[in-house]
C-alpha cells in the first residue's frame, strides 16, 4: 500500500536533510563505508543502525465509542468466544431524488415502497441461516452531530413510530443469489407502508423544493433507525440501503405501465452513524487483567502506548554530541517500529487491516475533522500476512518535529494504535499510475481483535554520522 508523501518541516542544523544521505541509504545496512565517490573523504562518513531502546509498553483500553459518518452500516449481533458480544443498530438520514416520476402518475397508483439492503458473501460474518428480524423505526427528530457509536437512539425514535418488521435469512425471499452476473450481491427487501410512499409523493407534487437538499428533506423526514430484535450469530456490512417505489404510469389512452423509481438512498452526504454495544468475553477481560495488549474492533480494547520518544531522541543526541577531536554532523535517514501479531484466539476474526499511530490526545480531531496522515504527526501501517506483523516503516519525521519543538512531553510518548480502514484512489496516465489516499476512517466493516507482542516490537534507529575534518 503507498503511503503519502511526508509533508517537509524547517529543520535545525544538526538534521539538515544533505543530498549524501541520498547516498548513504544504499548502504545503510554497513557500519563504514570505504568509498563514497572521488571528492569525498571516505573515512569521515559512518552509517549506525541501532536497534537497543527499550522497548514500547502499554495497555489495553477500552473504548466504548467512536466517532465518525458510516455508508456501511454494520447490522446484527454476534457472540464469540475470546472476543465478547456485540450488538450493532444503525441511524441514517436519506439523500432524496431531485425528480419523482408524476407523469400519469397519481398516490393512488403508487404500488408498494421497499427499502433495499444490499451486501457481498464476503460481507457477512457468523452463522448465514441464522434467522433474524429486522426492525425499522421512523427517526421524529434529525441527526445532531457530531455523531458517536454510543449515541441513544431513544432520544430520536419513539417505538410506536414502528415502520416496518422483516425476519429475514439466506434462504428467505428477499435475495438475490450471489451467482447472479447482473446483481453480484445478496439483498434483504423490506416493505414499508405504502402510506409513506404516497406521504413522499405528494410532498413532493406540494412542494418539491424541500428534495433540493438532504437536509432540506431531513425537516420533512427526518430517516430510521435499524436494529435487530431477534436473532443472534450474524452481522452484515451492508454496502447499500436505498428506498425504491414501485407504481403504474397510466397514459392518456388508459394503457398502464409498471415502473419502478429510487426515492432516496444513504450516501456520504447525509448523517449516519453505527450504535454499537459490546460485552468483552470474560477471557477476554482476563487477559487484559493480566497484561497482554489487543486491538479490538469496531469499538472495545485498544493498544494505549508509552512510546520511547524521549530516549530515542537523548540517544541521536549522544551521537550528536559525541567527539574525537571532529565536529560530528548526524542525519537521521530512518526509524522503524516493527510489532509482532499472535493469531486471533477466535479462529475465525482477522487482524485489522491497518493501525493508526497517533497521540492518544489527538484521535478524536484526526477523525471528526476527517484529517489524512500526514506522515509527521500520524502514520499507518498495514498488516503483513507473511511476517504476521504491523511495521511503521519510518517514524523519523516525528522524532525530528518532537525536537523541533523543544523535545519530548508525555503527550509526544502517549500512543494510540487505532484500527482504520484506509481507502485510497489511482490514477492513471500514459507516463505513469500514482495512488492517492482519499480518506482514514475508524475500522467499522466487521468484528476483528489481534493480540500485540508489544514485549517483542523492535524499534530501529539508522543515522548518518559525517566527521567535518
Amino acid at each position: 500500500m503507498p503511503t503519502n508523501k511526508p509533508t517537509t518541516h524547517p529543520m535545525r542544523f544538526h538534521h539538515i536533510l544533505l543530498s549524501l544521505a541520498c547516498c548513504c541509504a544504499i548502504v545503510a545496512c554497513e557500519d563504514t563505508i570505504t568509498t563514497i565517490g572521488s571528492s569525498l573523504d571516505a573515512s569521515s562518513i559512518t552509517i549506525t543502525v541501532d536497534s537497543t531502546f527499550t522497548q514500547a509498553s502499554g495497555q489495553s483500553v477500552f473504548t466504548d465509542s467512536i466517532i465518525g459518518r458510516t455508508t456501511d452500516p454494520l447490522l446484527g449481533n454476534l457472540s464469540l468466544q475470546n472476543y465478547g458480544t456485540l450488538g450493532t443498530g444503525f441511524l441514517t438520514q436519506f439523500m432524496p431524488t431531485l425528480n419523482i416520476d408524476t407523469a400519469g402518475v397519481t398516490a393512488e397508483t403508487l404500488d408498494s415502497l421497499i427499502l433495499f439492503l444490499n451486501y457481498y458473501n464476503t460481507d457477512l460474518l457468523g452463522d448465514s441461516l441464522a434467522p433474524m428480524v429486522i426492525n425499522i423505526y421512523r427517526l421524529d427528530q434529525t441527526l445532531s452531530s457530531p455523531l458517536y457509536t454510543n449515541i441513544d437512539p431513544n432520544e430520536y425514535y419513539n417505538p410506536d413510530n414502528l415502520l416496518a418488521s422483516q425476519a429475514f435469512g439466506s434462504s428467505q425471499e428477499g435475495y438475490i443469489d450471489s451467482s447472479d452476473e447482473e446483481r453480484p450481491y445478496k439483498r434483504i427487501s423490506v416493505k414499508l407502508p405504502i402510506e409513506l410512499g404516497r406521504e413522499i409523493f405528494n410532498e413532493y407534487k406540494q412542494n418539491p423544493d424541500i428534495f433540493a437538499s438532504p437536509y432540506s428533506f431531513a425537516t420533512f423526514f427526518p430517516g430510521v433507525y435499524m436494529d435487530i430484535s431477534y436473532g443472534n450469530g450474524r452481522v452484515i456490512n451492508i454496502k447499500g440501503v436505498f428506498m425504491t417505489m414501485f407504481y403504474r404510469s397510466i397514459d392518456e389512452e388508459g394503457e398502464s405501465e409498471n415502473l419502478e423509481y429510487t426515492y432516496m438512498g444513504v450516501t456520504p452526504e447525509v448523517r449516519s452513524i453505527n450504535h454499537f454495544t459490546l460485552t468483552p468475553d470474560a477471557t477476554l477481560q482476563q487477559n487484559v487483567n493480566d497484561g497482554k495488549i489487543y486491538v479490538q474492533s469496531p469499538i472495545g480494547y485498544m493498544p494505549a502506548l508509552h512510546f520511547p520518544t524521549g530516549e530515542i531522541i537523548a540517544r541521536y543526541r549522544e551521537a550528536l554530541d559525541a567527539t574525537d577531536g571532529h565536529k560530528i554532523q548526524n542525519i537521521l535517514n530512518s526509524l522503524s517500529f516493527v510489532i509482532p501479531a499472535i493469531t486471533d484466539a477466535t479462529g475465525v476474526l482477522d487482524p485489522p487491516s491497518y493501525l493508526l499511530f497517533i497521540r492518544r490526545s489527538q484521535v478524536t480531531e484526526f477523525f471528526a475533522e476527517k484529517k489524512l496522515p500526514d506522515n509527521v504527526n500520524s502514520f499507518y501501517a498495514a498488516y503483513d500476512k507473511d511476517t504476521q506483523s504491523y511495521k511503521f516503516s519510518n517514524l523519523s519525521p516525528y522524532i525530528l518535529n518532537v525536537m523541533d519543538n523543544g523535545g519530548a512531553t508525555p503527550d509526544d510518548e502517549d500512543i494510540i494504535l487505532f484500527p482504520v480502514q484506509v481507502t485510497s484512489e489511482t490514477t492513471s496516465t500514459y507516463y505513469n499510475t500514482t495512488t492517492e489516499i482519499t480518506s482514514i476512517t475508524p475500522y467499522c466493516a466487521l468484528p476483528s481483535i489481534v493480540e500485540l507482542d508489544i514485549a517483542n516490537s523492535k524499534i530501529t534507529i539508522n543515522y548518518t554520522s559525517m566527521n567535518s575534518i
